[in-house]
């Protein structure tokens, strides 16, 4: 009989643990604000619903005045002295960039990241599902100690809330901003790529960030380019050194080398 009870307990147990990450989630979402709960609801699968939960949580106060702009916003803003200025200032920093490399040029991919185009990358991104899956088996780990109540209350909530919030990818975070935070939705966040002759020879690929961009010279190339500019960057983590923040009220110090 013990067996029995045992291989039971066994079998029900990930069935019982999937089930309460469900309450907790929804317990913890309960407040967000009606767009995010709305591509909480586009996103496939709990592990990558939890990702993005733990960045809206962390958005905080924050997380409707960082949300991506709407077909609308963007069309507005691509007729906009803002957007004229950012042309501009994409210009000069490829003016630089020929000067100091002949034969080679940058493109830049000035169009604002729709909700869409976020949600369908996040779904289908392996690596983001890598890192979902280890936050949904520490929340599962987190859920099963015997202090958290199987129906969330009140204080319950608060604190699966603040495990998500204080939960650390390893050993780098997702390649890719939870749907509706990405900056690229905003036209706050710029991709470069290296041309020569018509043809990118350095890409935005994450598999040739050592071999192309930093063996090559590329990212210390294009940082060089950045100086006295109003782009901020590069990220850092995960490493993307063609990824450039636009900070149009002030004038970047320099960027990183």
């Amino acid at each position: 009989m013990k067996v029995v009870l045992l291989l039971i307990a066994c079998l029900t147990a990930p069935a019982l643990s999937v089930a309460a990450v469900d309450e907790y989630l929804l317990a913890v979402t309960h407040d967000l604000p009606p767009a995010a709960k709305e591509a909480l609801q586009r996103i496939d699968g709990q592990p990558r619903q939890l990702l993005a939960a733990r960045a809206y949580l962390r958005a905080g106060q924050k997380l409707s005045s960082r949300w991506s702009w709407l077909t609308e916003d963007i069309r507005a803003y691509e007729s906009s002295q803002e957007h004229r200025e950012l042309l501009a200032e994409i210009a000069a920093v490829r003016a630089r960039f020929e000067a100091a490399n002949p034969g080679y040029s940058l493109y830049a991919n000035t169009t604002a990241r729709s909700l869409d185009l976020q949600l369908q990358r996040w779904n289908s991104n392996a690596a983001v599902g890598v890192i979902a899956d280890r936050l949904q088996e520490a929340a599962t780990r987190e859920l099963a100690l015997s202090t958290y109540p199987a129906q969330p209350d009140a204080k319950a909530t608060v604190r699966f809330a603040n495990f998500l919030r204080e939960w650390r990818p390893i050993p780098t975070a997702a390649p890719l901003a939870a749907p509706g935070l990405s900056l690229h939705g905003r036209s706050r966040a710029i991709d470069f790529q290296i041309t020569q002759g018509g043809r990118v020879v350095a890409a935005t690929e994450v598999a040739k960030v050592r071999s192309v961009w930093e063996r090559q010279g590329w990212a210390s190339k294009l940082a060089a380019a950045m100086r006295d500019s109003r782009f901020v960057g590069p990220l850092q983590s995960p490493n993307e050194p063609w990824h450039y923040e636009y900070a149009p009220s002030a004038r970047a110090v320099g960027a990183k080398e």
